[in-house]
């Protein structure tokens, strides 16, 4: 099983993205579109539009639709004094002690554009506001690997359900800012793609038996365990147990990434995602259970919310 990115369009002439605009709206008998409409509808991304034409409000005119009159607009603010404290009041709204970009643009009064083109960094923002760094800067002579973020963007696409974009990015989406994965992989692109060649990688289909003998240690004490309260049942348990086992139990980043995907990122039972609800935590359950012999294959992987897993146990549906 193979993933690939999505069609970058770049080279995509102006008329073709105000032409899908248009047709969109035709489609939904609608005279605006949201971002979202579009998204849903849309033959490309809403960014790569908003992008092309400055703003997704002069997308909408360039296309000649109309422009919906509620529509919150940021206030620019050239007071460094009052958008500090609107920042302090954000992070008491939220309980925190730092915000980052993402929290001030979903719940800021000032756009934060004016103060980054002053001081070039959010953190030093967060600073001047009187409130602590975000958490995801490394301190000097540290690294951040590859695989960190490769976790990074595993976690934000599983949130979304969707390929994440360099807008994702710069909203505060990510743990990570723009320019990490600038240095590491040459730019957002490199970065997808970078991502994509790890997750196809030959090695993630199969996880072959760890012989960690700490594990196998836990491993003994359970069986001991239940030799004392039930020893009948559990000579049928080490029959079928984890001795016989062709792969490990453990689930590597790569094949839990290749199961959501399979499954659209939705929890197979109840059909609950983060990306229609935030609450929502999804986990990759063995079908057959593990302790009853299942392996850690595709066909025996599936993606539950952590609600349906937790009823689900070693119960096999």
């Amino acid at each position: 099983m193979e993933f690939k990115l999505k069609e970058c369009h770049r080279d995509v002439s102006d008329k073709e993205l105000l032409d899908d605009l248009r047709r969109v709206a035709e489609l939904l008998s609608k005279e605006n579109l949201s971002m979202l409409e579009y998204q849903k509808n849309g033959k490309y991304h809403p960014s790569t539009i908003a992008r092309r034409f400055g703003g997704w409000r002069k997308s909408l005119k360039n296309a000649g639709l109309s422009l919906k009159k509620n529509w919150a607009t940021y206030e620019y603010c050239d007071d460094e004094t009052m958008f500090f404290e609107d920042m302090r009041v954000v992070a008491s709204k939220l309980d925190k002690e730092y915000i980052t970009t993402g929290d001030y643009v979903k719940h800021g009064k000032y756009s934060k554009k004016t103060m980054l083109h002053r001081y070039g960094s959010w953190d030093v923002i967060l600073q001047k506001a009187g409130l602590k760094p975000t958490p995801y800067r490394l301190g000097k002579g540290k690294t951040i690997s590859d695989e960190e973020l490769f976790q990074d963007i595993e976690r934000v696409w599983i949130k979304l359900g969707r390929q994440p974009t360099i807008t994702d990015v710069k909203n505060g989406e990510f743990s990570f800012g723009q320019n990490t994965f600038a240095r590491h992989f040459g730019g957002w692109r490199g970065a997808l793609e970078a991502f994509i060649k790890y997750v196809n990688s030959d090695d993630n289909e199969v996880s072959p038996p760890s012989n960690n003998s700490e594990q196998q240690a836990k491993v003994e004490k359970r069986v001991n365990q239940h030799k004392q309260s039930n020893p009948i049942e559990r000579e049928k348990k080490v029959a079928d147990g984890p001795k016989n086992h062709k792969t490990n139990r453990d689930i590597n980043l790569r094949l839990r990434f290749k199961v959501m995907a399979r499954d659209n990122f939705k929890c197979c039972m109840c059909g609950r995602s983060p990306a229609t609800d935030p609450s929502v935590v999804l986990h990759i359950d063995h079908i057959k259970p593990w302790a009853k012999g299942g392996e850690t294959t595709m066909d025996n992987l599936q993606t539950l919310c952590s609600k349906c897993n937790l009823g689900k146990s070693d119960i096999m549906l």
